[in-house]
């Protein structure tokens, strides 16, 4: 997803405002975050933990306007971080060469700073992210095991790199959230660079579990055009596939603008901030 959000076009909340942009030291590298951590939230008291990633093209800031994650960050009371991608973009197999880059180490030293600095409870971190965010969100999930506890992916299955090398993966939540007229990332999947939707969704469960529905939710929404189907997998519904019917390349519940790239109608009328945490911290 190669597009910039123009950050003036997005209302400013003031929570927003509060946010901290911070370096972090890779090596011989300077990488950049920018951190949330309400007022609200307790110093003796440990919160989870969500980092939020960008797509390509975009900035960490664009991300946080546009996701509006500082708000229910507010509201559930945790510490949200956005990571800049070097290039405004993330290593995710295709592309570029794989092992080019620092990528996943910038994130694995900066989780141990947010614990070390931040009143944080290291079993309660996750991560969600939109296009080349969302395909790293899964590499993570496959290089640092144990260290990140559930993934929300939006308009990303699992990048064919990440899954040729994914071994013992403990159990996870994972959440993919796509649109069928997805024109950017199709839900069938690219050949060399990212296996379809529903491949994705068996990698989570496990070779040794049968992928099997537990139950379907539907929802419509203010558009008469864009309906949402939410398949819940497993027995404790721990994995589960978000499919926006005529929905594009863009967050559910966004600021729905266009700036003339193919990305698609975006799903209104459903609070998909409140439903991804929910899914993930339950």
């Amino acid at each position: 997803m190669k597009f910039l959000i123009p950050i003036f076009t997005l209302t400013i909340m003031s929570t927003n405002l509060l946010s901290q942009t911070q370096m972090v030291t890779v090596g011989d590298d300077k990488r950049q975050v920018t951190i949330y951590s309400p007022s609200s939230i307790d110093a003796d008291q440990k919160a989870p933990l969500l980092l939020n990633f960008h797509g390509s093209g975009m900035t960490a800031i664009e991300q946080m306007m546009y996701s509006q994650t500082n708000k229910l960050a507010d509201e559930y009371g945790f510490v949200v971080a956005y990571p800049q991608g070097k290039n405004n973009d993330w290593n995710v197999g295709f592309d570029m060469e794989f092992e080019e880059g620092n990528d996943v180490k910038f994130i694995q030293i900066l989780i141990q700073k947010i614990i070390k600095h931040y009143p944080v409870d290291s079993t309660k971190i996750y991560a969600i992210g939109i296009s080349r965010g969302g395909f790293f969100a899964q590499r993570l999930m496959a290089e640092l095991p144990g260290q990140i506890n559930g993934f929300v992916s939006v308009g990303a299955p699992i990048p064919v790199e990440v899954y040729q090398r994914m071994t013992n993966i403990p159990p996870v939540k994972a959440l993919y959230v796509h649109g069928t007229a997805d024109q950017i990332v199709t839900i069938n999947g690219k050949e060399n660079a990212y296996r379809s939707l529903d491949e994705s969704l068996q990698v989570w469960n496990g070779e040794s579990r049968k992928l099997s529905t537990q139950s379907i939710e539907h929802y419509d929404t203010e558009s008469n055009l864009v309906g949402i189907d939410i398949y819940y997998y497993g027995e404790n519904a721990s994995i589960a596939k978000m499919v926006i019917e005529n929905g594009g390349h863009t967050w559910p519940g966004s600021d729905p603008f266009n700036i003339g790239l193919p990305l698609g109608l975006t799903a209104q009328g459903f609070d998909f901030n409140t439903f991804f945490w929910e899914f993930l911290i339950r």
